[in-house]
């Protein structure tokens, strides 16, 4: 029973984690930054300001469970051209996330569709305990 418990709660701990990546990607999605070699003089501001999309990965555990853990994409950014950005280097580049919305929708349906299978895990567990100090009283 357990160990039932210990499996759920870490898939609802991997289905959240996996939803604030997402979340976090779709919200910086156009955050935009001074390519490589650009303006010398504002490259470190720009730099700084660079948003390094994430995605999450699943991996079992060896008593039962998973865990998520964050990996950065790679590339982390495309250079697009962009002539009326204020971050735009000389010839009018500015990099972005290496992000797809709709990819990172479907994260969050599958986040959420994970959350709920192991909430109905739970919630299933607790009914059995329930029926067994039902018999046992």
């Amino acid at each position: 029973m357990i160990n039932g418990i210990n499996t759920s709660l870490s898939g609802l701990l991997a289905a959240l984690k996996r939803a604030n990546t997402a979340a976090n990607n779709i919200a910086n999605a156009y955050n935009t930054s001074l390519p490589v070699g650009g303006d010398r003089n504002t490259a470190t501001l720009q730099a700084s300001r660079a948003y390094v999309p994430q995605k999450t990965v699943n991996s079992s555990l060896k008593n039962g469970g998973v865990t998520a853990t964050h990996v950065p994409v790679s590339p982390s950014s495309l250079t697009v051209f962009s002539p009326y950005n204020p971050v735009s280097n000389e010839e009018s580049f500015v990099n972005i996330p290496n992000i797809e919305p709709a990819i990172e929708f479907s994260e969050l349906i599958k986040a959420k569709n994970a959350y709920k299978a192991n909430a109905a895990v739970l919630r299933t567990l607790s009914e059995i305990e329930d029926t067994a100090l039902d018999i046992i009283e």
